[in-house]
């Protein structure tokens, strides 16, 4: 340990769920909700066949009862990002206290091994709750998606569909690459507009009503088994 030197811990714990709370705070994170684009979908469309689209990601956005939950999930990481927050600039403190102590005295050894397993526990701490927040942002997400398939599912047996592909309808923005790629990687280059239930399906998700149970079986309520 530097005797001057500040002690940086790594601060990014937080999933992507939360990422208006992360770049609010100054940290950047990754997951499932990085990019959730509006997308054009015509209202009130009929599928005029056997086959369909669905936009999920534009559900996703949508989704009255999965944006409370983020919300929710942000507001708890916020918490939690104040809280470490104080436990490192007390960290810091102590490191500048170290000053105070000559070097190589048993004081300064002993009160430098010290901080050097705050740090580590420190550290550990932030690695735990950063894995359990990506775990609560599946789990939130896996459920809507969960929903919106089963709902599609009970549209569909309601009129006779016997195929539904997910598709992306946002627009693609030739000055961003990512988005470019996105564009080039969509399955479904061409389709008509008619073909597009996906207003159908966001219905049920517009209000924090459950989600229709599918014809045949009540609505799927799992999630993935992280607990």
């Amino acid at each position: 340990m530097q005797q001057q030197g500040a002690l940086n811990v790594n601060r990014t714990f937080l999933s992507s769920a939360v990422a208006a709370v992360l770049i609010a705070i100054g940290i950047a994170g990754t997951g499932l909700s990085a990019r959730l684009a509006h997308a054009q979908a015509p209202a009130g469309a009929q599928a005029p066949g056997p086959i369909a689209l669905v936009d999920v990601n534009y559900i996703f956005k949508k989704h009255v009862r999965l944006k409370s939950q983020l919300q929710e999930l942000q507001e708890e990481a916020k918490k939690v990002q104040e809280g470490f927050e104080q436990q490192m600039q007390q960290l810091n403190q102590e490191v500048k206290n170290l000053e105070n102590f000559k070097p190589g005295t048993p004081d300064y050894t002993h009160m430098e091994e010290a901080l050097v397993s705050k740090k580590a526990q420190l550290q550990g701490m932030i690695a735990l709750k950063r894995k359990e927040f990506v775990q609560k942002e599946a789990h939130v997400y896996y459920t809507a998606y969960q929903e919106i398939s089963d709902e599609t599912k009970y549209q569909c047996e309601q009129r006779g569909i016997i195929l539904v592909l997910n598709f992306n309808g946002d627009r693609v923005n030739e000055a961003n690459p990512d988005d470019v790629a996105r564009g080039i990687s969509n399955k479904v280059v061409y389709y008509n507009k008619n073909l597009d239930i996906t207003p159908l399906v966001l219905q049920r998700f517009l209000t924090n009503a459950p989600a229709h149970p599918a014809v045949g079986g009540p609505t799927a309520n799992t999630g993935l088994p992280f607990k």
